[in-house]
């Protein structure tokens, strides 16, 4: 944007514009300025004066502040992802659930984490953080714990949550279009009114999730899992290629690596031949399933109930199973994780 006096910059801000992408407000003085939820991505903030300036949850991605005097400011829920800051004065300055990432460059000495700043990368730990209403498109959080995450609202438009674990974490009214969610735990995951078209939940678990008013017409949903708590929305006819997980299940042959199935019930379940290495069974109930030539490589087994299953030809190898006497009582709600 093209504006030439900060009184101009401050006319359009007033008239409600609030998208100053790409500006250039080097050694401009903006100090006490307040400007929360303002796009400045890629704005050149330069030896600009930003002491004591309001910029909560304005978008801040790739934007220039080296040499900038930001004492005292408010930074909080700011998105400063390939920000630079080298240089720049952060004395006091409120940097509460702003996200950044390996590309922001950062003063010398500058410890994020001390500042309480959450890096939105692979694996990244942000569970219970709030991120609703955050641009995320595109962003890479491949294995991430999102378990209790606030993500309502939010823009998670090709977002890559493949093997994600969103345990619990509100989605309502996000946009996972395009969204890769293989693998994924969403169990009791709440994605009311959450845009999933084209997105691919492909062997996702969707055990207790609430997925009213979700449109699923584009959805890829082959291999995923679901319990009689899931909520699907009205109307939806459950594919055959989605599995149910309930006593006495059918589920031969079904690749379920990985899943994490705590507390489940799948008491005299058909899991012959059944994948399940590396699957997190703690606490879940086997009694009487058929394991035959299933495979549980380093599946954990603890405080699973396998009384009268039939092991015949599985694979148990490097499995995590209880010593005898040490088994562990489960935590489990309807047979789900608790």
């Amino acid at each position: 944007m093209h504006l030439t006096t900060l009184e101009q910059l401050w006319t359009a801000f007033v008239e409600g514009e609030r998208d100053f992408t790409g500006i250039d407000l080097a050694g401009a003085d903006l100090s006490h300025w307040s400007l929360a939820k303002v796009d400045f991505w890629g704005a050149d903030f330069s030896r600009a004066n930003l002491t004591q300036a309001n910029f909560r949850r304005a978008n801040l991605k790739q934007a220039q502040f080296r040499d900038a005097k930001l004492a005292g400011a408010d930074l909080r829920w700011t998105d400063l992802r390939e920000a630079v800051l080298t240089g720049a004065d952060l004395d006091a300055a409120r940097l509460e659930g702003a996200i950044y990432n390996a590309a922001t460059q950062f003063p010398a000495g500058f410890r994020p984490e001390q500042a309480r700043m959450w890096t939105v990368q692979p694996g990244a730990a942000l569970a219970t953080k709030d991120l609703q209403e955050r641009d995320l498109g595109g962003t890479d959080l491949t294995a991430a714990d999102l378990s209790g995450a606030l993500l309502l609202n939010s823009q998670l438009f090709g977002a890559i949550l493949n093997r994600a674990n969103l345990l619990s974490a509100l989605l309502g009214e996000s946009d996972l279009r395009y969204a890769d969610l293989r693998q994924a735990t969403l169990v009791l995951a709440d994605l009311r009114g959450a845009d999933l078209r084209h997105a691919n939940l492909s062997q996702a678990n969707l055990m207790g999730a609430n997925l009213r008013g979700c449109w699923l017409a584009t959805t890829n949903l082959e291999g995923a899992l679901y319990s009689d708590s899931t909520q699907f929305p009205q109307g939806f006819q459950v594919p055959k290629t989605l599995h149910r997980l309930a006593p006495g299940a059918s589920l031969g042959g079904v690749d379920l690596s990985g899943a994490k199935l705590t507390g489940v019930d799948l008491s005299g379940a058909n899991l012959a031949g059944a994948n399940l290495m590396h699957a997190d069974l703690w606490g879940a109930c086997l009694a009487n399933a058929d394991l035959s030539g299933a495979n549980l490589l380093g599946t954990n087994l603890l405080g699973t109930d396998l009384s009268g299953a039939n092991l015949n030809q599985t694979n148990l190898m490097q499995a995590i199973i209880d010593l005898p006497g040490e088994r562990p009582a489960p935590a489990s709600l309807n047979g789900q994780i608790a």
